[in-house]
């Protein structure tokens, strides 16, 4: 039985568009939770997404980190660096293919926070791409 435990979430999304160099930048601070399952890491939390309500569940692994959401949105985005993987980003309006190219995946652990910042290539269908960096720090919530 694995123990679940309460953590504060901060989640920093930065998407530079190539075409005219803009940066886009989403933040989310939330509460979810943490927890560990043999060599992988959990966290869980809710977004609220301008669709609707999103459970996104981020898999750190050893190599390989999964970021998987359901609700108004779905989709399972894998990070693996130097490798290219792709997959379907569904709305209620249909479904998009994503396909991503990591560059680099740091996790850190320190006895304030843990991190995790991954900076990756997004490719949309085949129009646009961005490249994206995402962070993501969480504490244990003292509450």
């Amino acid at each position: 039985m694995t123990e679940s435990t309460p953590v504060s979430i901060n989640v920093v999304s930065e998407i530079h568009n190539e075409k005219d160099h803009d940066i886009e930048k989403i933040e989310v601070a939330t509460t979810g939770e943490y927890i560990e399952k043999g060599r992988s890491i959990y966290l869980r939390y809710n977004e609220k997404h301008e669709l609707g309500s999103v459970r996104t569940t981020v898999k750190i692994g050893d190599d390989e980190v999964v970021v998987m959401r359901s609700g108004a949105v779905t989709m399972k985005q894998r990070f693996i660096q130097a490798i290219p993987t792709v997959t379907d980003y569904g709305t209620p309006f249909g479904k998009l293919q994503l396909q991503t190219f990591t560059h680099t995946l740091q996790f850190e652990k320190t006895e304030l926070e843990d991190r995790l910042v991954i900076l990756y290539d997004l490719q949309i269908d085949e129009n646009e791409k961005h490249v994206h960096k995402l962070m993501i720090s969480y504490k244990e919530d003292n509450k």
